[in-house]
């Protein structure tokens, strides 16, 4: 299997994940119902996750090889949708894709903390609270427990994220998926893949700011001899304008769409349009661009 097939395939199962995990009506609580009132407050799915709303403008149906490439297919460009806006679908297309590949070893440990707004912590004797849950893949049948840990330290919260699992193919004993720190509107996430039951490796680090005016994630693949250590994915958004850029740490090469509130754009990278900067205007139609 070469790289890129395996990483499609890789995006494919942590998207079915996410949807199991998110939807799933078998999470079950296994702690008190009255919350602790000196807890922290979790952060934000935002601080781990972005979303690629492009301030509602309507996206296109992107197709399975279109996906698997990171470029539109010929199909897709030569819908009647396609017409004079293959700047704006060039760029949503590679968007969704260096989100899919950069994230397909995040997305379970992601799903499991967004559950846990549906638990209560414990305080524990170290000063730290916990926060425990259990969900079920129905499918498969294998169970999933959650610890999640927050240590109020100063003006922060350190985090700390454990999985146990009964699935056979790869079982867990108080892994460790993710820490990190969080302040008011910064932090840190720092994410492992598992070598054996209880040990891990650094895979991606994730550097955050969110406020009620900025959203900014960095998310960046560290793990030591990582095919694609270094790369890095960063997304910046306000209540005007956005921007995701993608590094390719192997290629040197840098992927940068910007948009507009009133739905303009553009596109900048080095396979797409001799690499010159690409517009659209604010029905994502290709124009010329502001000098």
């Amino acid at each position: 299997m070469n790289k890129q097939t395996r990483r499609w395939t890789a995006a494919l199962c942590a998207l079915a994940f996410a949807v199991l995990a998110g939807c799933s009506g078998n999470d079950s609580i296994t702690v008190p119902s009255d919350e602790p009132s000196d807890a922290p407050a979790l952060p934000s799915v935002s601080t781990m996750k972005f979303q690629l709303d492009f301030f509602g403008v309507a996206t296109p149906a992107v197709d399975a090889q279109s996906l698997a490439t990171g470029k539109p297919s010929a199909e897709m460009l030569q819908s009647a949708a396609a017409i004079d806006r293959t700047h704006w679908i060039n760029a949503f297309v590679r968007a969704l894709y260096v989100q899919l590949l950069t994230y397909d070893a995040l997305e379970e440990p992601i799903a499991a903390f967004a559950l846990a707004i549906h638990s209560v912590p414990q305080k524990q004797d170290d000063g730290s609270f916990l926060w425990t849950y259990i969900f079920v893949d129905k499918e498969t049948g294998v169970e999933y427990s959650i610890f999640l840990y927050g240590l109020p330290v100063g003006n922060s919260v350190e985090w700390r994220m454990e999985v146990s699992s009964n699935n056979p193919a790869q079982p867990l004993d108080h892994f460790k998926w993710f820490d990190g720190t969080s302040m008011q509107t910064e932090g840190y996430w720092q994410f492992y893949e598992p070598v054996d039951e209880s040990n891990g490796i650094e895979v991606a680090r994730i550097d955050w700011t969110d406020t009620r005016l900025l959203n900014v994630l960095r998310i960046t693949i560290n793990g030591v001899g990582h095919e694609d250590e270094g790369d890095t994915l960063e997304f910046h958004q306000t209540p005007a304008e956005g921007m995701i850029e993608h590094y390719d740490a192997s290629a040197d090469a840098r992927c940068t769409i910007l948009w507009s509130a009133d739905g303009s754009g553009s596109i900048t990278c080095p396979d797409y349009n001799d690499g010159a900067q690409s517009c659209w205007d604010e029905h994502q139609r290709n124009t010329a661009c502001s000098q």
